[in-house]
């Protein structure tokens, strides 16, 4: 019986002893967001710099480029809309029967002349034609490359390197290959209401991905294989939402994230495994940094006339660690590596990621 005893002692001191340790230890090291400079861009002159050093911003009715330490290198500001994109931007009225092109430097590289509403994407330049239904892929000097036409609206639009994707309010899903020649025409269906409200592809085009219908609204997920196109996920969600919504690729493919009613919806594509974070508000923008596999997500809310952004910090893209909120008439994130750039009303500020 003392055996017993003294042994149940023993134990008992180890345990105690192995609590102790682990609570003093850290377990994890943190991610800091260390300030690097902040400017107001109403206050700055441009600066002279090569195109390869900038980036894009566009902040209320204000767009431009910015460098990597504190500069504008253009900045412009428009009275509708721009679109805008690490090479092109182009301002847009509702009436615009011809744009101008500039690139990263405020130079006028091209003037389009056709009607309807432009979109950049990387170094490619689309217009959505007058009524919605169809688009033009152009070229600087503005000719028509490849024309699309459907019977229904364009309700989703995103273009990768190798992949360019459309939905339609009738629950269509057009994929286009990189010489914008059609790939595959697609109804993902199981709604009773048919429309795609957020399509996108991944990366290197591997996959693409959408959330489609009303009641029994689904995210669904294609691997692009030879000739044809895969369901390898799908989910219904618990909640319609009734609005166009955010899907993003991770960098590395591994990833896929869409914005649902309550959050954002994330997919393990490989192991097909899901988890989910609640999110106030509109999914804006997300971005991601190689320091810690971390992902920021930007989100938007109305709250009594104003506006509350929130930034959510994940690690191991899928693990919420922290989130801060902030009021703002317009705002934007971006990340370069281990820099995270936000911008707020007229200011835009750098923080350099680190894990410490």
């Amino acid at each position: 019986m003392k055996n017993k005893k003294s042994k149940l002692s023993i134990l008992l001191i180890a345990l105690l002893v192995l609590y102790i340790i682990l609570a003093f230890t850290p377990l994890s090291t943190e991610l800091q967001l260390t300030p690097e400079w902040t400017f107001d861009i109403t206050e700055q002159s441009t600066t002279s710099t090569s195109s390869l050093n900038v980036l894009p911003f566009r902040l209320g009715q204000n767009a431009g480029y910015f460098t990597h330490d504190g500069k504008i290198a253009f900045i412009k500001n428009f009275d509708y809309k721009t679109t805008i994109s690490s090479s092109y931007m182009i301002p847009y009225s509702k009436t615009s029967t011809e744009f101008d092109v500039y690139n990263t430097q405020g130079e006028v590289c091209a003037t389009i002349s056709r009607g309807g509403f432009p979109y950049v994407a990387g170094d490619k330049i689309f217009v959505m034609l007058p009524g919605g239904s169809g688009f033009d892929y152009v070229d600087l000097a503005g000719n028509s490359l490849t024309r699309h036409f459907h019977t229904s609206p364009i309700t989703a639009f995103n273009s990768g390197k190798n992949l360019t994707i459309a939905g339609y309010a009738d629950g269509t899903l057009c994929t286009f290959d990189k010489n914008m020649v059609e790939q595959y025409t697609l109804t993902p269906g199981g709604s009773d209401t048919e429309v795609i409200l957020g399509a996108n592809v991944s990366p290197e085009g591997n996959y693409f991905a959408c959330v489609s219908g009303q009641n029994n609204q689904r995210f669904v997920l294609y691997k692009n294989e030879a000739n044809h196109a895969k369901i390898v996920y799908h989910r219904y969600l618990k909640k319609s939402i009734v609005h166009q919504t955010l899907v993003y690729f991770s960098n590395d493919e591994s990833t896929v994230y869409y914005n649902d009613a309550t959050g954002v919806g994330i997919v393990n594509i490989e192991k097909s495994r899901y988890s989910h974070i609640d999110i106030p508000g509109t999914i804006l923008n997300i971005q991601e940094s190689p320091v810690a596999e971390s992902v920021y997500i930007l989100s938007k809310k109305r709250e009594r006339s104003h506006n509350i952004y929130t930034i959510t910090i994940l690690e191991k893209k899928s693990h919420k660690t922290s989130s801060f909120s902030f009021e703002a008439e317009s705002a934007f994130i971006l990340t370069d590596e281990n820099s995270l750039f936000i911008g707020k009303d007229s200011k835009i500020s750098k923080l350099v990621i680190s894990k410490e």
